[in-house]
């Protein structure tokens, strides 16, 4: 696979539209999302099916590496919402992990370290379903080894595999390894991450206990987006390009 050691525009997948506010987008749309100059955002919705069709449509209009952006789900139990993970590896649910470019992640790290930002390096695991507690996340951890968990990076990988591009994730902690997240949030959102209210209170009123979880899911999410942003900030072309190209 080719180092990332040239300017490029770089494709970037994203979930949810939250997390496309994040790289800057006032009004992010499901689908194609034009970002500041050398990005291409596309938000795909969640999983990796709509994240791979989203990595090929990236491919398809140019882009010459591709990034995976947006939140995580803590597995090892140092880590604590709004920590940033950029892996050295992303794990398939198969057990078998590939390597993200290392020159472009050593270009990051190095830029965000001028800003103070420290990333976390480790293992990124994709499954298929959300995490629901520290009982489940804690299994994965011990099989994985993993420090963390998303639902769309390896799919990513995989398609930039594929046609021989850079690839890299940036992923912000949301819940952290002994955290319950509410099925209510989970089963009340669409693929985007836009409410569904009626979904949402029916689980409410199903279980009310869930409604103690919810003030400290926001601060949870608003801490991982406050991250995602000082990333942005501190390396505006996520240091895709090299210095000697600038």
């Amino acid at each position: 696979m080719p180092q990332a050691g040239f300017v490029g525009r770089v494709g970037i997948v994203v979930a949810l539209l939250s997390e496309a506010k994040a790289l800057g987008l006032r009004a992010p749309k499901p689908g194609l999302n034009e970002g500041r100059p050398g990005l291409l955002i596309h938000v795909s919705g969640i999983g990796e099916t709509a994240a791979a069709m989203a990595a090929e449509v990236l491919v398809d209009r140019g882009c010459q590496a591709l990034l995976s952006f947006g939140t995580a789900g803590g597995l090892a139990a140092a880590l604590e919402s709004g920590d940033v993970v950029v892996p050295s590896q992303v794990m398939f649910m198969d057990g078998h992990y590939v390597d993200t470019d290392h020159a472009w992640r050593a270009r990051l790290v190095a830029a965000c370290a001028q800003a103070d930002i420290a990333l976390v390096d480790g293992r990124l695991l994709t499954t298929r379903q959300t995490l629901l507690n520290a009982g489940i996340k804690y299994l994965a951890h011990t099989q994985s080894q993993a420090v963390a968990v998303d639902q769309e990076s390896s799919a990513i990988a995989d398609v930039a595999a594929a046609h021989g591009l850079p690839f890299l994730a940036v992923r912000a902690i949301v819940d952290d390894a002994e955290a319950t997240l509410p099925l209510a949030v989970i089963d009340g959102v669409d693929a985007y991450g836009r409410p569904k209210a009626a979904a949402m209170i029916g689980g409410l009123l199903k279980a009310p206990w869930q409604i103690m979880k919810l003030p400290g899911l926001a601060s949870s999410f608003a801490a991982a987006e406050r991250s995602l942003r000082a990333v942005c900030a501190a390396a505006p072309d996520f240091a895709f390009a090299t210095e000697s190209a600038r």
